[in-house]
């Protein structure tokens, strides 16, 4: 198309090269955004029951799958019917697929089951392959060691299938799993065994898509997406360009109604991880769930077409969204009850576990308090924000330090803006007004900035890029920021 001038067609160019020179900036206002005023006014108001729309016209009900529980079905199929009618009360149950390698939260995901009161409603489908020469006990032993309903999952699914799915990853197992238990009439909510239930789910969701899905995001934008704007100077007046942008789902946990949308959504889902086995490149369980829930076919690939709902945030959060905002959230932290929490699966999982069940479950108003946001974030005890500590930068060895001389020789961005300077003398100067800084006594590449009466711990370190950038927490609330030096931002 031709440029603003009229003169020769430019070629196109992709989205990626139009925002290259000024990407960063963009993203780090991204990952720093805190806009969560709205949910917040929405969930102390719902208190994580369903709302009712504000277009209800619109509601829907999922088309229902035809239950496959009659005398004609496969004996593995008899026999998840059998289990499940045990299990399901209206109509719904809680799955959790066991494998090797997420079986060792199983007693904890199972107190908390029944400290929310839906632990005679969950069903395990556990699959001990290859636990005999791994670390714990075996999926089944676990689940029935925790008080769980368990099957074997070669008791569930045909022999064929299971042969088929032998080579690929667990998470593929998963929605095989799924699969099989929507075809018996029942909606699931499929989790994980590191996820903590502190009520009753079935009574947060909505029951008008096919899936509700917990999402990745950690405020509104990044959960339910927004009008995301290109703007490229040399198209003229066609240089704004506007998309969508939001975060991945979190596929920890998800509500499949039992619908045909959800039938096909789970299979769909399989066949993508069949589809990849080899490839150099495998695409995560996150991935295809989400591209699957959000992208729109195209004239080359042809989606599930599931209708999705995202769940509410600060009903089903992650592991940031809990410690980052609800605990710190005046109104969140002291009169907001998550319905479920996603924990991810590693090192900390029983650790943080543990936590939010003291901190809910037992009332303990400090307990998530003694963990940081993540593994990467700035010291946040109290005595780190204490100004008294800190030194000036010209104080002992700071003076002479190679980290800090990098700090003062350029400037920074803060969350996307330009620019902040580190002065050698303690000035800090932003574009919201002057303000001082101070290097952290005992703690490695660490800064206390003050500026518009708040002050913020910084942590410094090198990007994935070779790169320096720093990591901010506000004292007061814990709001996170990234800053980047200007040149490896972008800036000129």
């Amino acid at each position: 198309r031709k440029n603003a001038a009229g003169g020769e067609p430019r070629a196109l160019r992709r989205i990626a090269e139009v925002e290259a020179p000024f990407w960063t900036e963009l993203n780090d206002g991204f990952v720093s955004g805190a806009h969560v005023q709205p949910s917040v006014k929405a969930v102390t108001q719902s208190r994580c029951r369903p709302m009712s729309p504000a277009n209800a016209f619109l509601k829907r009900a999922p088309a229902r799958v035809a239950p496959a529980c009659d005398d004609d079905a496969a004996p593995e199929m008899r026999a998840l019917c059998d289990k499940v009618s045990e299990l399901a009360r209206g109509g719904d149950l809680a799955l959790v697929v066991a494998t090797p390698g997420n079986a060792a939260t199983l007693p904890l995901f199972a107190e908390a089951a029944r400290t929310a009161g839906v632990a005679d409603r969950v069903l395990v489908l556990a699959n001990d392959v290859g636990a005999e020469g791994a670390a714990g006990t075996p999926p089944s032993q676990a689940a029935q060691a925790a008080g769980l309903a368990a099957m074997a999952l070669d008791q569930a699914l045909p022999a064929e299938a299971l042969s088929a799915l032998s080579a690929l990853p667990a998470a593929a197992l998963k929605y095989a799993a799924l699969r099989q238990v929507l075809k018996t009439g029942t909606s699931v909510l499929l989790v994980e065994p590191s996820v903590v239930l502190l009520s009753d789910p079935f009574l947060a969701v909505y029951r008008d898509s096919d899936i509700e899905a917990m999402p990745a995001g950690w405020d509104d934008p990044s959960a339910y997406g927004y009008n995301h704007v290109l703007d490229d100077p040399t198209m003229g007046f066609t240089r704004f360009c506007h998309g969508s942008r939001i975060v991945a789902k979190d596929p920890s946990l998800l509500f499949a109604a039992a619908s045909e949308g959800a039938v096909r959504f789970a299979s769909v889902v399989v066949r993508r991880f069949r589809q990849q086995q080899g490839s150099p490149a495998p695409k995560s369980e996150r991935e295809i769930v989400s591209e699957e829930l959000w992208l729109p076919s195209s004239p080359a690939v042809a989606r599930a077409g599931a209708v999705s709902r995202v769940l509410d945030y600060l009903c089903f959060p992650t592991p940031k969204v809990l410690w980052r905002t609800i605990n710190r959230v005046p109104a969140l932290r002291s009169g907001h009850t998550p319905v479920a929490v996603s924990i991810n699966q590693g090192s900390e999982a029983a650790q943080r576990m543990r936590a939010v069940m003291d901190r809910y479950h037992k009332g303990s108003a400090g307990a998530l308090d003694a963990l940081p946001v993540g593994e990467a974030m700035p010291d946040f005890s109290p005595e780190v924000c204490d100004t008294a500590r800190n030194l000036r930068p010209a104080a002992g060895a700071a003076a002479s330090s190679a980290w800090l001389q990098q700090v003062t020789a350029q400037p920074w961005t803060w969350s996307g803006v330009k620019e902040i300077a580190f002065e050698a003398d303690g000035t800090l100067k932003t574009p919201w007004g002057q303000g001082t800084w101070s290097v952290v006594p005992n703690k490695e590449r660490m800064v206390s900035a003050t500026f518009i009466g708040r002050q913020h711990i910084l942590l410094f370190r090198e990007s994935g890029r070779g790169h320096a950038q720093f990591i901010s927490q506000r004292c007061d609330d814990a709001d996170v920021v990234m800053g980047r030096p200007l040149v490896a931002a972008g800036g000129a």
